[in-house]
């Protein structure tokens, strides 16, 4: 038998309790917790005396072979049948029976002497197992729970009967149970062997036990109690129960009955592990398939609002290309059409009265500025905030979980429970999502689009837009020199024409850099939709690792089970 050292009960108690946060072992709670307490009294019952509990069917002759056992009539028999209608401990003077008194049962003291044939063990006589009064079965469970072998007496007909196949299911991996056919004076020999044969069938299918380790044993419990032996295996059952009794056996029973216990509890432990973690990997299977069913939905609903917004982004990639420029044309990329007119308009009014055209240009700038901040708040609202019938990215949203809400609640589970949000915190994610992307939008991406058109504009753009307006000045320089020097001055056509030409040249430049610059802001707005599906990506994985971490103190705890011994 194996003697691994066993795990400390209070252990494997503290481990339990917080297994049954796990919903599919909560059920089982209360067997469990019989488990547990069986498998501490196993553990800690280690030199007790052994406790024998006989069970079996109605005029099965349990309390005959108990008297033939103790060598004295302790157990009342009779023909009116149930004859015992609660538990009776019969246990030797000074014995300690505190466990089993705990179960409701009387206790009985009696004095064992030389008449007896296996004295000084502690009997349980407990009441029929197909009794009608179905209380009886319990009161035998409960002396059973505290027992460490169980006597199964049985006649020809009960056998195979099914209230007590169903009764010893409970107890056959953590109890050891010796098989009685009683009543052998009344079989032959070949009957005897067929029902032995019968009885490790049974024990066999119905409780998993191999046949050849079923010891059955063919008696007259009444010729026993007389001092014969009319079937010859009396004298094989005495031996055997002598052999259990012994202190080294003994302990054996008890550490193979907790053991068995705890595999009892292992197994079911398993079994709601395994359904746990199934209907988490089916939940996160759900969830990965409805956020991608739902991406392209919210996909549309932000290339519509980047679209929107197309204006802003087109304004800001001229303005940070026009900070990177020198020279007139990066006054024409920073200014809107409003703030040149004003410019303009400033300069017409300066020939005038310069201070008039000052003030004109000061406002102009004012009012460009403060469009350009409007322009850019339009431009996150309508990215950013909900709108009014924003009923597409609701139904992303609800079919992106609705899978994955139908899984759970199929098991009876509420969805937060194992970490599946509701619909109102799915959508605050994907706006949520949608506010990041837009912000990288409008910064890095329209910062990396103006960053790729720089690398070659500087070396293309920026000479072709400037070198003509340096020749003009340095032609005009030129004459200007040569005609102070040698005469006559220059008039002034030639000054009214050559900033006529420079302007022209400017405008030019600005259109150049402007057409270089197509594509720019369509690129920064490629840029957040990928990051916008990236986020959606990450809030997939998010809400898989959510449903990942679902009830994870009762799966840890639950491993830590399974890991004992």
């Amino acid at each position: 038998m194996d003697e691994t050292p066993l795990p400390e009960p209070e252990a494997l108690r503290s481990l339990l309790k917080t297994a049954l946060e796990l919903p599919s072992l909560q059920p089982h709670a209360a067997r469990l917790e019989r488990l547990v307490d069986d498998y501490a009294r196993g553990v800690a019952r280690k030199d007790a005396p052994l406790a024998v509990a006989l069970v079996g069917a109605t005029g099965a002759g349990k309390s005959t072979l108990l008297n033939a056992l103790a060598g004295q009539s302790l157990s009342r028999e009779g023909v009116d049948r149930p004859t015992s209608t609660a538990a009776t401990v019969f246990a030797p003077d000074g014995s300690d029976v505190g466990e089993l008194a705990k179960s409701g049962a009387r206790v009985l003291r009696y004095a064992s002497g030389p008449q007896a044939l296996w004295g000084g063990q502690v009997f349980v006589d407990t009441p029929d197992l197909n009794s009608v009064a179905t209380t009886h079965r319990d009161v035998a469970r409960a002396a059973l729970e505290r027992a460490d072998v169980a006597l199964v007496v049985m006649h020809r007909g009960s056998v195979a009967e099914a209230t007590q196949v169903e009764f010893l299911s409970e107890f056959a991996r953590r109890r050891a149970l010796v098989f009685i056919l009683n009543f052998a004076d009344e079989l032959s020999a070949e009957s005897r062997q067929t029902l032995k044969a019968q009885v490790r069938r049974v024990a066999s299918e119905q409780h998993g036990l191999a046949q050849e380790d079923v010891p059955v044993f063919a008696i007259s419990a009444l010729a026993a109690r007389d001092g014969r032996d009319v079937s010859g295996e009396f004298g094989a059952l005495l031996f055997h129960l002598r052999g259990l009794a012994s202190q080294a056996v003994a302990a054996r029973v008890r550490h193979g009955n907790a053991l068995g216990a705890l595999d009892e509890i292992r197994a079911k432990v398993k079994a709601a592990l395994d359904e746990t973690d199934a209907l988490l990997a089916r939940t996160q299977a759900a969830l990965l398939s409805g956020l991608e069913k739902a991406s392209e939905g919210l996909r549309a609903d932000f290339d519509t609002r980047l679209h929107l917004a197309h204006g802003h982004l087109a304004a800001e990639v001229r303005r940070q290309a026009g900070g990177r420029f020198w020279g007139p044309a990066a006054w024409g990329l920073r200014l809107s059409i409003w703030g040149a007119s004003g410019l303009g308009a400033a300069a017409f009014v300066g020939r005038r009265s310069l201070p008039a055209g000052l003030a004109v240009a000061a406002a102009s700038t004012v009012v460009d500025a403060v469009r350009g901040h409007t322009r850019a708040r339009a431009a996150e609202s309508v990215v950013v905030e909900p709108f009014e019938d924003d009923f597409g990215v609701e139904s992303a949203a609800r079919t992106a979980l609705a899978e994955a809400r139908s899984v759970v609640r199929s098991s009876g589970l509420d969805p937060a429970l194992v970490g599946v949000p509701d619909v109102e915190v799915m959508l605050e994610e994907v706006r949520a999502a949608r506010a990041s992307a837009w912000r990288y939008t409008a910064t890095t991406g329209v910062g990396e689009a103006v960053a790729g058109w720089w690398r070659t504009a500087r070396w293309l753009v920026l000479p072709l837009i400037n070198l003509p307006l340096l020749a003009l000045l340095g032609h005009v320089g030129y004459r200007v020199v040569r005609a102070y020097v040698e005469g006559p001055l220059l008039p002034l056509d030639y000054f009214v024409n050559a900033g006529a030409l420079f302007a022209l040249l400017a405008g030019a430049g600005v259109l150049v850099a402007s057409a270089s610059l197509a594509g720019a802001a369509r690129r920064a707005g490629a840029a957040g939709r990928s990051r916008f599906v990236e986020s959606l990506a990450a809030l997939g994985r998010r809400l898989g690792e959510a449903v990942d971490d679902g009830l994870r103190p009762g799966r840890e705890a639950a491993r830590r089970i399974l890991a004992l011994r």
